[in-house]
């Protein structure tokens, strides 16, 4: 039925244990599932903080192992045991608490479920998909739209690009009158461009590889955009370095930010790093007067956003649970609708049989007569094989078979 594989921030310990192994596991990943015969049909997400791939199959233990490979040949060692396996109901229970941000690591935040849609949607643009897992990514958005609706998890909720700029108020006191530089113009620079409006910093500076895109996010803020490679100027310039690029190495060198800092004085640079993998350099964070924070750096203002929904957290898991009930409701019936579905076929066919020999005869035999041969054929027709059967299993001994032919006539008071 359903497998799927999974790294995250939860499983790896904090998103710092997931720096290098989600490009690696991104790289790769999409050629397994196609070189698999088993998986009929996968999808793939990727977030700053998990890499899951779900798939559709009519054999689990051989997609396992391929998941078992897939981590043993590009996972490192050192990195531990960060990937984990679910299958069926542990898969589609998983699912339906990542959609509705409850296994993120600021839980309630909105992105996740934009992202698993977009997912969905360039599978399904790319053929990767079928009915199965249609059908489950359909539910899964219901899913997160009912929580959404219904319970107060998002209303206020931060996301990690608000927890960054929470984290540097934490720090500062205030943004007001800071120089500000945001590296990078993606989704997450901008939740983070969204999060600064009413901090009135000083001066906003947001620098990108496409200056184009460093030009849209700038005048949002009434900023200034900076060409990339103008960042030593940037960080020279700034109080407040936010990184979130989507870049898959390093972007801000030790040596660039200790050049920096030479005209600084006891000016302090605090960088808050939220991309993955990270884009600092660790070792910037031991020049004096520079402070480095990471995703990890968030986890204190995860815990108190966990603790301050609590009671939307348990609405939630409610709401899922009913939907997980409909899910296997619909499941179990399945066997019965593809039955009632084939015997109707069949009887339809006996009685389109029966009924054209009926109106040929018509036109020349006693109605009466026409009518009493073609009930009484259609009668022999649909019973001359369950009583067979009957016969054969009361010959057997096979008790199971006849209840089950007087539950499904109604025959068990008489």
């Amino acid at each position: 039925m359903i497998v799927s594989f999974h790294v995250t921030h939860t499983s790896a310990g904090g998103v710092e244990g997931l720096n290098g192994i989600i490009s690696k596991l991104e790289k790769t990943a999409d050629g397994m599932m196609k070189g698999c015969d088993a998986i009929n049909e996968y999808l793939i997400v990727r977030t700053c903080n998990r890499f899951e791939v779900y798939t559709a199959t009519e054999d689990n233990p051989t997609v396992k192992d391929v998941f078992a490979q897939l981590s043993k040949d590009y996972i490192p060692e050192e990195a531990g045991n960060v990937s984990f396996v679910l299958e069926d109901y542990s898969s589609i229970k998983h699912l339906f608490r990542v959609i509705c941000g409850l296994e993120s690591l600021i839980v309630g935040e909105d992105q996740i479920q934009h992202q698993m849609r977009d997912s969905y949607i360039n599978a399904r643009a790319e053929g990767h998909i079928g009915s199965m897992l249609s059908y489950l990514f359909d539910h899964a958005l219901v899913v997160g739209k009912r929580v959404r609706s219904e319970t107060a998890l998002n209303k206020g909720a931060v996301s990690v690009g608000s927890a960054a700029v929470e984290l540097a108020e934490q720090r500062f006191g205030t943004l007001d009158g800071k120089t500000v530089a945001i590296l990078g113009a993606g989704d997450m620079a901008t939740v983070i461009a969204k999060n600064l409006v009413g901090k009135s910093p000083k001066t906003v500076f947001v620098s990108n590889r496409t200056f184009h895109n460093a030009t849209i996010l700038a005048e949002q803020l009434n900023g200034t955009a900076m060409t990339w490679d103008r960042m030593h100027d940037v960080v020279a310039d700034s109080d407040l370095v936010l990184v979130a690029t989507s870049a898959p190495h390093c972007v801000v060198h030790y040596g660039n930010v200790l050049e920096a800092m030479t005209n600084r004085r006891d000016r302090p640079l605090l960088f808050i790093d939220v991309s993955v993998p990270r884009n600092v350099e660790k070792e910037v964070g031991d020049i004096p007067g520079v402070s480095l924070e990471t995703m990890d750096s968030l986890q204190n203002i995860a815990m108190d956003n966990v603790a301050k929904r609590t009671a939307e957290i348990q609405e939630a898991e409610h709401i899922i649970r009913q939907e997980l009930a409909k899910i296997e409701k619909e499941r179990a019936e399945s066997t019965a609708n593809e039955l009632i579905r084939s015997l109707s076929i069949k009887l339809g066919q006996i009685k389109e049989r029966e009924l054209a020999e009926a109106k040929t005869r018509m036109k020349t035999a006693d109605p009466d007569r026409v009518l009493e041969d073609f009930s009484r054929a259609l009668l022999n027709n649909l019973t001359s094989e369950l009583y067979i059967n009957m016969r054969k299993a009361s010959r057997n001994g096979d008790w199971d078979t006849c209840r089950a032919v007087r539950v499904l006539f109604g025959l068990e008071g008489e």
